[in-house]
């Protein structure tokens, strides 16, 4: 239920749907993605990042945590860490291009352009009409001139 209500918009609610789950399995991994999707929708990475990483204490081959674990990190700008997230979750689903993106703007953020030209186009080899990725590849290249 919580996920299906996380889907249609109700992040709120289906949070506390996803904690109801959590007091009968505390390891239920659905219901930690779940929440820390919902925490991370309800704008609260930090408290998101907490359900992500039990997550993956438990299952730690899972790429959309580690992908989203990486999201939530970012925003909270511990780059080094989201940049660490963003490449296993590369190497458990190396065809995911919002991975690459994702980590192509991390990498710019503490200068590593040429890092970050290889994600971009990465990004755009797997989907080639993602605009921003041209666009923020475009400015990778102009700041290393």
């Amino acid at each position: 239920m919580g996920n299906l209500l996380f889907e249609t918009g109700h992040s709120k609610t289906a949070a506390k749907y996803h904690h109801q789950a959590l007091k009968f399995n505390p390891k239920e991994v659905q219901a930690l993605i779940g929440l820390g999707n919902a925490l991370y929708d309800m704008s609260e990475p930090r408290e998101a990042i907490q359900y992500y990483k039990k997550a993956l204490e438990i299952n730690e081959e899972l790429a959309d945590v580690h992908y989203n674990l990486g999201n939530a990190l970012y925003l909270i700008e511990d780059t080094a860490e989201a940049i660490r997230h963003y490449q296993i979750a590369i190497n458990l689903n190396p065809e995911k291009p919002e991975s690459y993106y994702n980590l192509g703007n991390a990498q710019c953020l503490i200068s590593e352009f040429e890092k970050a030209i290889h994600s971009y186009k990465e990004t755009i080899r797997l989907d080639p009409y993602n605009a921003p990725a041209f666009y923020n590849l475009g400015n990778a290249y102009y700041m290393i001139n």
